[in-house]
């Protein structure tokens, strides 16, 4: 039987980089400051919860066993865990998780294109870049009618991934984003498990 454990993950402030910092002050101009930082204590509550939850159903799994996919890393080997590593080492919750997993014996797959993580990057960059209003304006509107169309070429790519290395007796666990649809193109032989624990107001509008 093949098996995997599907969390939709909610990023933290450390997730997040350098754009951090720029998000939370959107956040707190939508929300409010307030609400803001509780939905940043929640997620970080939250990702506690999948971490107890995510051992408890892998009580009786050997981890040489077990495969890791993550949102957003087009690397594995060396170059992969060092950036496992360097996240986790930076309070990235959902990174620590993967860093306690492959401490154990857990193998890490590469789970993403690097040419459409690239192309997705570009898009943002110029949108953060623009020098003026129309520019920005500009830049979104080339960002928004390419999105879907990027997001379902991802989505394919991970699919392939998961049901290609996924192998009998195995267990895969895969953190990728609310946006994503994934587990509707994944082979039926594979046994999905979700875990959805981001259950704030905030983090529910995100998703929708």
């Amino acid at each position: 039987m093949k098996k995997l454990i599907y969390i939709p993950i909610v990023h933290n402030k450390s997730d997040l980089g350098s754009l951090g910092s720029q998000l939370s002050v959107e956040g707190e101009r939508k929300y409010g400051v307030a609400a803001w930082r509780d939905h940043l204590e929640k997620v970080d509550r939250s990702w506690d919860k999948i971490e107890i939850e995510i051992f408890k159903k892998l009580k009786k799994t050997s981890f040489d066993k077990i495969k890791i996919y993550q949102d957003g890393l087009p690397v594995t080997g060396d170059i992969g865990m060092k950036i496992v590593k360097d996240a986790a080492g930076n309070g990235s919750k959902n990174y620590l998780i993967i860093d306690k997993l492959l401490t154990r014996g857990a193998k890490l797959e590469l789970a993403e294109n690097k040419d459409f993580l690239l192309q997705e990057y570009s898009m943002l960059s110029d949108i953060h870049k623009a020098e003026t209003p129309e520019k920005q304006l500009e830049a979104f509107l080339t960002y928004q009618k390419m999105t879907g169309e990027l997001l379902n070429n991802r989505d394919h790519f991970v699919a392939n991934q998961i049901n290609a290395t996924l192998n009998d007796g195995a267990v895969g666990i895969a953190f990728f984003g609310a946006s994503h649809a994934i587990i509707d193109k994944l082979n039926k032989d594979i046994k999905v498990v979700v875990i959805q624990l981001f259950k704030d107001d905030i983090s529910l509008a995100q998703r929708k």
